[in-house]
């Protein structure tokens, strides 16, 4: 697979196997994480790899909504970030870069053949408690993974034409 065919493939996944996932394929998943770009190459973040069914429920519990597929997933990537720093172009230095950082990560799990969907409806003082994560430390994205339970087809994308410009 190569890094189109990933992006092309890549899909939300709210349905999973409770198959745990390799402890092999979890260090991948990391290790894309952690070769992302950041500002001034900081890295100042972290992937947290959440399988307690424990931590799960309270991570479920924070989620709007109440979302079931936090606990179905055999483990939850949380991405924090230490610095809540602001860019010359007023975007915070920890949401662009573990957003970066969670995209790489998202995208070798589809690589591996594991599921994942994106989540940034929850109450970030409820994860933090969940994890006890201490105060300074932002909460960016949270997303289950594992194998996925059904076959996801790929949402139609709008031409490109209407997304992208040449000035």
């Amino acid at each position: 697979m190569n890094v189109m065919e990933a992006l092309a493939g890549r899909t939300s996944v709210r349905h999973y196997k409770s198959q745990p996932v390799e402890a092999e394929k979890r260090e991948q998943v990391a290790n894309a994480f952690r070769l992302a770009p950041s500002a001034r190459n900081l890295q100042n973040w972290k992937l947290r790899w959440v399988e307690s069914p424990e931590r799960k429920a309270k991570l479920r519990q924070a989620s709007a909504g109440k979302s079931a597929m936090l606990e179905e997933a055999p483990a939850v990537l949380v991405a924090v970030g230490y610095s809540q720093d602001v860019m010359t172009n007023s975007h915070r230095v920890d949401t662009t870069d573990i957003s970066i950082a969670m995209s790489y990560a998202i995208l070798e799990a589809y690589e591996l053949g594991l599921g994942t969907c994106w989540m940034a409806s929850y109450s970030e003082e409820e994860v933090k408690k969940a994890l006890g994560l201490p105060e300074g430390i932002s909460v960016v994205a949270i997303s289950p993974i594992g194998y996925p339970a059904e076959e996801k087809t790929v949402r139609p994308r709008k031409p490109l034409k209407e997304v992208f410009q040449v000035l």
